[in-house]
C-alpha cells in the first residue's frame, strides 16, 4: 500500500453521466522508488525480465475505472474521512489536493507486469454534509445574502486580491468579526 498527498491533474474526469471515470495524478519520487522495488519483488516470482513501470515517464498515473461496476471504484471521502456522495463527488475538480491510497496489482495482459489501483481518494479541502443534518462548521455553505452594490463590489475586489472566492472571503470576514466580538465580550472559549 502507498499513501501520499498529490494534486489531481487537468486530465482528471469525474463526470457523473460518463461510463468511465479517470483520475490522473503524479507520484512523488519516494513512492516511485517503493513501487519499483515492490514491482521487482512481484515479478521475481514469475522469473520474468524487466517490466515497464506502472506510470508514464514523468511520473503521471492515469487510473480509469467503470462507474457502473464497483469492483475497481475507489472510495471517495472528505477531509474528515466521511464518505462523499454523488453530490460531493461533483465538486471534485482537477487541481484538488488529495491523499491517495494505492496498491500495486497484476496487470491482466499478455506481458507480465503490474499496475497501480486507487483504493481511496481523500479530498483534503472538502467536507461532506452530515446525513440528514447541517454541514460541518468548517464547510462553506451556500447562503443567499443581499448586500448593497457598493459593498458587494468591495467584497469581490478584496476576495480577488487575496485569491479567494467571494463566498470564502465573506465567510472568513464574518468568522473573524464573530471571534473579535466574542473576545471583547469575554465569551471566547480560549480564555476559559
Amino acid at each position: 500500500m502507498y499513501v501520499f498527498d498529490t494534486t489531481l491533474e487537468p486530465e482528471t474526469s469525474l463526470v457523473a453521466n460518463q461510463a468511465y471515470q479517470r483520475l490522473v495524478f503524479r507520484l512523488p519520487e519516494d513512492v516511485m522508488t517503493a513501487v519499483k522495488r515492490d514491482q521487482r519483488r512481484m515479478l521475481k516470482r514469475l522469473s520474468t525480465g524487466k517490466a515497464a513501470p506502472p506510470w508514464h515517464g514523468d511520473g503521471r498515473v492515469c487510473f480509469i475505472y467503470s462507474a457502473s461496476t464497483s469492483s475497481s471504484t475507489p472510495v471517495f471521502v472528505d477531509r474528515r474521512d466521511s464518505p462523499l456522495g454523488d453530490q460531493g463527488l461533483q465538486r471534485v475538480r482537477p487541481g484538488c489536493k488529495v491523499r491517495l491510497t494505492l496498491r500495486q496489482v497484476w496487470r491482466r495482459q499478455q506481458k507480465p507486469g503490474t499496475k497501480l489501483q486507487v483504493l481511496k481518494a481523500q479530498i483534503l479541502h472538502l467536507d461532506a454534509p452530515h446525513q440528514g443534518g447541517l454541514a460541518s462548521p468548517h464547510s462553506i455553505q451556500e447562503v443567499s445574502l443581499a448586500l448593497p452594490l457598493d459593498l458587494l463590489q468591495d467584497v469581490e475586489r478584496l476576495a480577488l486580491h487575496e485569491d479567494w472566492s467571494t463566498q470564502a472571503w465573506l465567510r472568513n470576514a464574518i468568522e473573524t468579526q464573530v471571534h473579535r466580538t466574542r473576545h471583547q465580550l469575554g465569551l471566547d472559549e480560549s480564555m476559559a
